[in-house]
C-alpha cells in the first residue's frame, strides 16, 4: 500500500515508522502555511492520521444521517399546509428555503475553515433538533414557518459541510462518485418513506413525522464528530499541529476575535446576505399578484440588491477584503462562471416541476399518498443512483465537461416529455410522467455533480470551502428563482382556471369551490372521486397550469446546455486538486511554480488506501 501524499507539508516519519514534526523545514514551508486558515490545517492533519476503518466510518456516518435526516417531509408539510387551508404557499416555502441556504452555505464555509468542521457539525446538530420542534408543535403557518427556517439553517450547514469533507478526503477522479454519499439515502427513501409517511399519519399525525428526526439525528451524528475529533487528538499527540494554536487560545485574545473576523470576511459575508435575501426575498412576496408587484415594497428591495448591495459585495472582495470569500481573479475566469450559472440553472430546472408535483400527482393522476410520494422521489432516487454510476464512469474515463453537455440536453428532453403528460388516469399517462422524472434525474446526475468537481479541482485547497459553499448557493439561488416563477405561474393563473373551468362545467358554487380546491386540495379529492363533473373541471385547469411551469424548465435546460461550452476540460488525477502545470494551461494558476516535492494531494487516494482491497479489485 502505497504512502498517502498530503498537503500538509511539515511532516515526517521517524525510524518507527510514525508521523513527527519536521524540524527541519523550511521558513518558506511556514510562510506558505501562514495564511492557510487554522481549520483547514487541522483537518488537513486530521486526515493525514485516517486509516481505513477512519474512512468507512466518515462516510458510513454522513450516510446514516442523511438517511434519517431526509425521509421525505413531503407529505407531512403537505398535510401541515391543507389542515391550514395553506397548500397555495408551498412555493413560499420553496423560495425561503433557497434565500436562507443560499445566504447560510458561505457563512459555514468560512466558519468551517476557521473554527473547524467539527465545531460547525455541533453547531447545526442543534439548531436542527431545534427546527423539527418547533415544526412538529406548529400551530398555524406562521410557527410553522419559524420551525422550517431553523430547520433550512441547519440543513444548509449540513450540505456543504459534509460536501466539503468530501472534498477534504478524496482524489479528483474519485470526487464525483464519493460526492454521491449524503445522497445515498435516496435508493432506500425514496420505495419506503412514503409507506412510512402513510403508515405514521394514519396512526397517529403528521407531527410525529417531524418529531423523529429531532430523535435520530443527533445520535447518529456521535460517530462522525468522534472519527474526526479523535483523529485530530492523534495528530496532536504525533506532532502534526505542532505550530498551529488551539480555537480555545485563539479565541482569549482579543487578537484572536479580530483575526476571525478578517478570516472569515465578515464584511463579505455580510453584503453576499444581503444582495441575495434583497433579490429573492421580493421573489416570495410578491408570487403572482400583479398588484403586489406594482408595489414600492417589492420593488424597492429588489433594486437596492441588484445596484447597491450585489456592487457593494464585489467591490470589497476585489479591494477591502483581506481574506475575500473567493479570490476575485476567479470571478473574472469563464470556468468558474460557467459553473456557477450551470448550478443555478440546473436547480431552475428541477424546481420549476418539483414544487407542486405531489399536489398534481393527487390531483391529475389520481394517485394515493404513497404512491404520489414515492413517483416524486424518482427525480431524487435517479440523480443520485445516476450520479453514482456517472462517478464510476469518469474514473475510466476522467473528463467532465462531455457528462455535463449531456446533462443539458438530458433536461431538454425530460420537459418535453413532462409537457406531454401533464395529468391523465391510464397506465400510459403515468408511465410517461414516471419517464419523464427519471430523464430529469438523469439530467441532473450528468450535469450538478461533475459541475461541481470541475470547479472544485480548479483550486487550492483552502479555497475548496469556500468555492463549494457558493456553488450550492448558486444552487439555493437557482432554487428560489424556479420556484418562485412556478409560484407566480400558479397563483395568478390557477384561480382564473379552475374558476373557468368549474363554470364551463355547469358546477353549482363554482367560485366557492374554486377557492376551497386553490388551498385545500387534498380535502378537495376526498369529496370528488375521479370521473366527477367537478374532478374532470380541476384536473383540466391543472393540466393548463403545467403547461406554462414546462416551458419554462424547457429553457432552463436549453441554456444551461449552452453554459457547458465555456467550462475548461482538463483530464483528472489522483491528487486532491490538479497539478500547477494543468492549473496553469487553463489559466486558472497563480503564476507561480511550487516548492519541488510538495505534495499537492489533502488526502489517501482512496484508490488505494481507504477501500478494502476487495473493493479495489472490483
Amino acid at each position: 500500500m502505497s504512502q498517502p501524499t498530503t498537503l500538509y507539508p511539515q511532516l515526517a516519519t521517524d525510524e518507527k515508522g510514525r508521523d513527527v514534526e519536521d524540524v527541519q523545514s523550511s521558513d518558506d514551508d511556514n510562510d506558505t502555511r501562514k495564511d492557510v486558515p487554522y481549520g483547514i490545517q487541522h483537518i488537513e492533519a486530521t486526515v493525514h492520521t485516517f486509516t481505513r476503518v477512519d474512512y468507512w466510518i466518515l462516510f458510513l456516518s454522513i450516510f446514516l444521517v442523511g438517511c434519517f435526516d431526509n425521509m421525505s417531509r413531503t407529505p407531512y408539510q403537505a398535510a401541515a399546509l391543507s389542515s391550514w387551508s395553506a397548500a397555495a404557499r408551498s412555493s413560499t416555502l420553496g423560495v425561503t428555503r433557497a434565500v436562507i441556504s443560499a445566504a447560510a452555505q458561505p457563512v459555514y464555509a468560512k466558519l468551517s475553515d476557521f473554527l473547524g468542521r467539527p465545531f460547525v457539525i455541533m453547531v447545526f446538530t442543534v439548531i436542527y433538533v431545534v427546527g423539527c420542534i418547533v415544526q412538529a408543535t406548529s400551530q398555524n403557518f406562521d410557527n410553522y414557518m419559524g420551525g422550517f427556517v431553523l430547520f433550512v439553517l441547519a440543513f444548509s450547514g449540513q450540505a456543504v459541510t459534509f460536501a466539503v469533507l468530501i472534498a477534504d478526503t478524496t482524489s479528483t477522479r474519485s470526487r464525483v462518485a464519493f460526492s454521491l454519499v449524503p445522497s445515498l439515502h435516496i435508493t432506500i427513501n425514496a420505495w419506503v418513506s412514503g409507506t412510512i409517511a402513510q403508515k405514521i399519519m394514519k396512526s397517529s399525525t403528521w407531527r410525529w413525522g417531524f418529531a423523529i428526526g429531532s430523535i435520530t439525528v443527533p445520535i447518529l451524528t456521535i460517530p462522525l464528530l468522534a472519527t474526526l475529533l479523535l483523529g485530530k487528538r492523534r495528530a496532536e499527540r504525533r506532532g502534526l499541529l505542532a505550530g498551529v494554536p488551539k480555537l480555545t487560545s485563539v479565541m482569549r485574545r482579543s487578537s484572536g476575535w479580530k483575526d476571525l473576523f478578517w478570516r472569515v470576511d465578515a464584511v463579505g459575508l455580510l453584503l453576499l446576505a444581503a444582495s441575495l435575501a434583497l433579490m429573492l426575498i421580493p421573489l416570495t412576496l410578491g408570487g403572482g399578484s400583479k398588484a403586489r408587484w406594482a408595489q414600492a415594497k417589492q420593488i424597492v428591495p429588489l433594486v437596492v440588491g441588484v445596484v447597491v448591495a450585489l456592487p457593494a459585495f464585489l467591490i470589497w472582495q476585489w479591494k477591502g477584503a483581506r481574506y475575500p470569500i473567493i479570490p476575485f481573479r476567479m470571478l473574472k475566469d469563464r470556468h468558474v462562471l460557467c459553473s456557477f450559472a450551470i448550478s443555478t440553472l440546473s436547480a431552475i430546472a428541477a424546481s420549476s416541476q418539483g414544487s407542486y408535483l405531489y399536489y398534481t400527482l393527487l390531483v391529475s393522476f389520481s394517485r394515493s399518498v404513497e404512491s404520489a410520494t414515492r413517483i416524486q422521489n424518482i427525480y431524487t432516487f435517479v440523480r443520485t443512483v445516476g450520479g453514482l454510476a456517472v462517478g464510476f464512469v469518469i474514473r475510466k474515463v476522467p473528463f467532465l465537461r462531455p457528462f455535463i453537455m449531456a446533462g443539458g440536453l438530458a433536461f431538454v428532453l425530460a420537459y418535453g416529455l413532462l409537457y406531454r403528460y401533464r395529468g391523465g388516469h391510464s397506465d400510459g399517462d403515468i408511465a410517461g410522467l414516471i419517464a419523464a422524472e427519471t430523464i430529469l434525474g438523469l439530467a441532473a446526475a450528468l450535469a450538478y455533480f461533475p459541475a461541481q468537481t470541475a470547479l472544485q479541482v480548479v483550486v487550492k485547497h483552502e479555497h475548496v470551502a469556500a468555492t463549494t459553499a457558493l456553488f450550492t448557493a448558486c444552487f439555493s439561488v437557482g432554487s428560489a428563482i424556479g420556484a418562485a416563477m412556478t409560484g407566480a405561474i400558479w397563483t395568478s393563473m390557477m384561480p382564473d382556471k379552475l374558476l373557468q373551468g368549474l363554470q364551463g362545467a355547469n358546477v353549482p358554487d363554482a367560485a366557492k369551490i374554486a377557492k376551497e380546491v386553490y388551498g385545500n386540495p387534498l380535502k378537495f379529492i376526498e369529496k370528488n372521486p375521479v370521473g366527477s363533473v367537478a374532478r374532470v373541471a380541476v384536473e383540466g385547469a391543472y393540466r393548463d397550469v403545467q403547461r406554462y411551469i414546462c416551458i419554462s424548465g424547457l429553457v432552463a435546460g436549453v441554456l444551461l446546455f449552452a453554459f457547458s461550452f465555456g467550462l475548461h476540460n482538463p483530464r483528472l488525477g489522483d491528487k486532491q486538486s490538479l497539478d500547477d502545470e494543468q492549473l496553469e494551461a487553463i489559466g486558472m494558476g497563480d503564476g507561480q511554480t511550487r516548492r519541488e516535492g510538495k505534495a499537492d494531494a489533502a488526502s489517501p487516494d482512496l484508490d488505494s488506501q481507504a477501500l478494502p482491497p476487495a473493493h479495489v479489485n472490483k
